[in-house]
């Protein structure tokens, strides 16, 4: 199978295309003649004209993301450890079908042990892995916080503006501040920790929240209001570990974020206001319609197991090999370790 492969991005991780398909890579013709597949980056506005051209042409579209394990730092330094590959949509995307969503449905439809996907959900715990590895506090008492237990504490996820996962999960920039303050308003006295994603940490993209922002909320939101001026709000952005943050929480309150699915993994109760790849399947409060048909009732081990463990490739790019989940979990914390 001939791949064409239509930006740069994709194309210095051709190696890692061929490895997930068992196709070859070539920088995709003009007009898309002589390829059987095209290839792109997920459903982002960028992929638009690439996956016009795939249609036209007659020729399957294959997406490509970045997966749930993917680095240190974020940014392109580095080459993705996790990938996913999807022929039918991508995960972030609730407005059409994914190969997560079927894979999720298939292992529901047969029951089987969960003994190895809670072993590997353990593990991805255990060693204080995400996304992003860059973090230096592991523990939250360095954060001088005001509540004293993890039951008077909920988090709040703010995620970068314009993030295709936000749309895909039919919402967009004012969710955000609705769910603030359905998060200050059903938990009445609690403290509020808003997380500040890692890439607005460091500069490299805006968030929806920010000293500014919570105060033009509170502007509008009486609820609000009293929780800041309560000094019960506040933004966290030191790079502490995200495990560090969800296990000091009772609650978390996300759009589409990763984090809220680590969230349930750390067994915090988690609102979802975005159709999340998590969301309606029966783990999550859900602040939307109802999830699509499509969805159902899966186990968190069923959910797990679906993302970490069929839909995502793990890939150690220097030496071209695949790698399987523990050999990933070693990896990344060899690399976060140096």
């Amino acid at each position: 199978m001939r791949i064409g492969i239509a930006t740069s991005g994709l194309w210095r991780l051709r190696d890692a295309v061929e490895l997930m398909t068992g196709g070859t890579a070539c920088w995709l013709p003009p007009f898309g003649l002589g390829v059987d597949a095209i290839a792109g980056w997920g459903h982002k506005p960028t992929a638009n004209r690439t996956r016009e051209l795939a249609r036209m042409r007659g020729v399957p579209y294959i997406a490509f993301e970045d997966g749930f394990l993917r680095s240190v730092n974020p940014g392109n330094a580095e080459k993705p450890l996790s990938m996913v590959m999807d022929r039918t949509g991508i995960y972030y995307d609730a407005r059409q079908p994914s190969d997560l969503e079927a894979l999720i449905r298939k292992r529901a439809a047969s029951p089987r042990s969960d003994a190895a996907a809670r072993q590997a959900m353990e593990l991805l715990r255990t060693a204080r892995l995400s996304k992003y590895n860059n973090s230096t506090i592991q523990d939250v008492g360095e954060l001088g916080l005001k509540a004293a237990r993890p039951e008077d504490r909920v988090l709040v996820v703010d995620q970068t503006k314009g993030d295709a996962s936000i749309e895909g999960a039919l919402a967009d920039a004012s969710t955000f501040p609705r769910m603030l303050e359905a998060a200050v308003t059903e938990n009445p006295g609690a403290e509020i920790l808003v997380r500040i994603h890692p890439e607005t940490m460091m500069g490299r993209k805006a968030g929806h929240f920010s000293p500014k922002a919570l105060q033009d909320i509170a502007g509008s939101s009486p609820a609000v209001a009293r929780a800041f001026n309560a000094d019960l709000l506040r933004l966290t952005s030191e790079p502490v570990n995200p495990w560090a943050l969800l296990e000091a929480c009772s609650k978390v309150y996300c759009v589409s974020s990763q984090l809220g699915f680590e969230g349930l993994i750390a067994g915090c109760e988690v609102y979802s206001f975005g159709m999340s790849f998590y969301a309606g399947w029966g783990l999550t409060g859900d602040g939307l319609a109802p999830a699509p048909p499509r969805r159902g009732v899966a186990s968190l081990e069923t959910v797990f197991a679906s993302i970490y463990l069929d839909y995502s490739h793990f890939i150690e790019h220097e030496s071209g090999v695949l790698l399987n989940f523990l050999e990933s979990i070693d990896l990344m914390s060899q690399r976060r370790n140096e």
